[in-house]
């Protein structure tokens, strides 16, 4: 019996003993284990890190390239746009396109840009500036937008300009002669007398209908009978200031070469408002009349006829005029033109004075030209009327 029981206590201590030394390999092999699965744990996340780091770094690297692609192309975008804008302001400054000054497409006959004769703009700056304007139709109307175009040019150059309606055409010349007229706005014939005499020169012209030029009207009542110019043979006709190129050079030219002498052949009766010899072609104040392209449209003459246009008729248009010029004195300082003349420009190009320009003097915008612009109607006055040069 006790033998038995011996053997079941040895049973019991080997099983014991097996079970420890079972314990121990497992302890030993679980150590190791877990030095593993932490290095391979601390591996995964040397690796997952390193993995993070380098998409972290791949997408900066992504972004930072995006923002440089990004950057380029605004950049690339921002100096295509600058050279097109200098290229449009460019254009513009030369005059040969407009979209950027309220006129649409090519400005025929425009020059380069603003050119100051040698020996001119050679005085002192002076901050109070004269501007005027010529009576080509009522006085009241022409004030009016002459003083917001003078606001305007004064605000653009930081000079104080006032505007002024002159009696007649040939006071902005003679004005400017006696230096106290700066800037005109006159008629082409007019500038060139005034060129002649006094040295003034001109920054910029009138465009209409995308070019720089106009024609004139001789027109008649569409119950007269009078079909051409020699059917006003022994009629009165109305003809503007003896020194405006629409109202009396051109058609005085004309009727000339359609062999009628005035005086002779014709009555003349001159009055200097242009719009005024539409009224009184419409009352029949006188049997045909002369004017600018196309005053009977003005609204001082529809306002008092509206049916003007269908009572009378052309029966006589010229030859395409140069365009009328905004002119400056020939000492008015270099440097203060070259303001006047941007601010003219940016006039054209601004909504509020194309509203001006165009109820002023139906101008649909500004661009530059320079005497070469009235070659042609300078050799007109030396066949013509030599005399209005002087000497």
């Amino acid at each position: 019996m006790r033998n038995a029981k011996r053997l079941a206590v040895l049973t019991v201590l080997s099983l014991m003993l097996a079970l420890l030394a079972a314990c121990g390999d497992n302890t030993a092999t679980t150590a190791p284990a877990a030095t593993t699965a932490a290095a391979t744990t601390a591996a995964s996340a040397t690796t997952a890190a390193a993995t993070t780091a380098a998409m972290t770094t791949a997408a900066a690297t992504t972004a930072a390239a995006t923002t440089a692609a990004a950057t380029t192309a605004a950049a690339t975008t921002s100096a295509a746009t600058t050279a097109a804008a200098t290229t449009a302001a460019g254009t513009t400054a030369a005059g040969t396109t407009a979209a950027s000054t309220g006129i649409t497409g090519t400005v025929i006959g425009a020059a380069p840009g603003l050119s100051i004769p040698d020996g001119a703009g050679t005085e002192p700056v002076k901050q109070n500036l004269v501007m005027a304007l010529v009576p080509s139709r009522q006085s009241d109307v022409i004030q009016t937008q002459a003083d917001n175009i003078a606001n305007f040019l004064s605000k653009e150059t930081g000079y104080t300009i006032k505007a002024s309606v002159v009696a007649n055409y040939a006071a902005v010349g003679e004005g400017m002669g006696a230096k106290n007229i700066d800037i005109g706005w006159v008629g082409p014939l007019d500038y060139v007398i005034s060129h002649k005499k006094f040295g003034v020169y001109p920054i910029t012209g009138s465009v209409r209908k995308n070019t720089l030029g106009y024609k004139a009207f001789v027109v008649a009542r569409a119950d007269s009978g009078i079909k051409s110019l020699t059917d006003l043979k022994g009629k009165t006709v109305c003809l503007g200031d003896p020194v405006s190129a629409s109202s009396s050079l051109y058609p005085s030219a004309a009727l000339t070469a359609a062999g009628l002498k005035a005086g002779t052949d014709y009555t003349v009766r001159n009055i200097s408002n242009q719009s005024a010899i539409a009224i009184a072609v419409e009352e029949k104040g006188c049997d045909a009349g002369a004017f600018y392209d196309d005053a009977r449209t003005n609204k001082e003459v529809t306002d008092k006829y509206p049916n003007v246009l269908k009572d009378t008729q052309i029966i006589y248009t010229t030859e395409l005029i140069p365009a009328d010029p905004q002119i400056v004195r020939k000492d008015l300082n270099a440097d203060q033109v070259k303001k006047i003349y941007a601010a003219m420009l940016k006039l054209s190009a601004d909504p509020n004075g194309q509203k001006y320009l165009n109820d002023l003097f139906t101008i649909q915008g500004l661009a530059p030209v320079t005497t070469a612009n009235y070659d042609s109607l300078l050799k007109i006055v030396q066949t013509v009327k030599p005399d209005l040069l002087g000497s």
